[in-house]
């Protein structure tokens, strides 16, 4: 699979077959906005997640074929991790079927 040249072309990250895909800490709640914590935020037990719809985060959005999030500048530390090209990267645009012109 080829390297991708950016995330906006891809979005491999964000899609998800399962509510528990972005995990939110604490701090990431707190950084979300009162009507974001109410509309995109959901809770199994005491654990706090964003939420899925069509499997994908709620906040991914795409328009002409690039993809963009929503809530890029408060998005979870477990999306500021990602890395362009890193193993998890790698392993989700597998997982989804991404190959991208390098």
């Amino acid at each position: 699979m080829s390297e991708p040249t950016d995330c906006q072309s891809c979005g491999a990250c964000c899609h998800a077959t399962h509510p528990g895909h972005v995990p939110l800490t604490g701090e990431d709640h707190a950084r979300l906005l009162p009507h974001e914590q109410e509309t995109l935020v959901e809770f199994h037990g005491v654990r706090c997640f964003m939420k899925v719809a069509d499997q994908r985060c709620v906040n991914l959005r795409e328009e002409a074929g690039r993809f963009a999030c929503a809530i890029y500048e408060r998005r979870p530390q477990v999306c500021r991790d990602l890395e362009l090209g890193d193993e998890a990267c790698a392993f989700e645009r597998e997982r989804w079927g991404r190959e991208l012109p390098s």
